[in-house]
């Protein structure tokens, strides 16, 4: 059959699903029967949805058994699935709401040495300078004559 990426490919060639039909092979790729891509058309063009005003939407326990009866014998879901994801909801509401972000970080007292390298390691470092010789300073990069 044709999927969804040859599918796109033969649309913006033909430009028209009947464009593609009458284009395609179809001993090798046969449309499928009672095909009602007219109707898929409309929908997506002219969507059934209700206006924002005539709804009115709270948040409440999720109806389980409607919900599966809805999911499941209207729309093909598993079963299982459905009644997983109504505990997940169940879960997420009985759950705090969510935080603020300042929430998450901590001020931290500063510690007027605690960045600071101790005197001790300042009089090393010119030590290991000399010591290192040339392979220290090729690791920086700089190299003397």
């Amino acid at each position: 059959g044709i999927g969804p990426k040859k599918a796109i490919e033969l649309i913006k060639k033909h430009k028209s699903i009947e464009g593609v039909l009458s284009n395609i092979d179809k001993s090798k790729y046969p449309p499928p029967e009672n095909w009602m891509f007219d109707e898929a058309r409309r929908l997506f063009k002219e969507p059934e949805v209700t206006k924002a005003g005539e709804i009115e939407l709270k948040w409440e326990k999720p109806d389980e058994e409607a919900l599966v009866k809805f999911m499941c014998e209207e729309k093909g879901f598993q079963e299982e699935r459905v009644r997983n994801g109504a505990k997940k909801l169940l879960k997420a509401r009985q759950g705090s709401t969510q935080g603020r972000l300042d929430s998450f970080f901590k001020v931290l007292p500063s510690t007027p040495n605690a960045n600071k390298r101790k005197s001790e390691d300042g009089k090393g470092s010119a030590s290991k300078k000399a010591k290192g010789g040339s392979a220290a300073a090729a690791k920086k990069g700089v190299f003397r004559r």
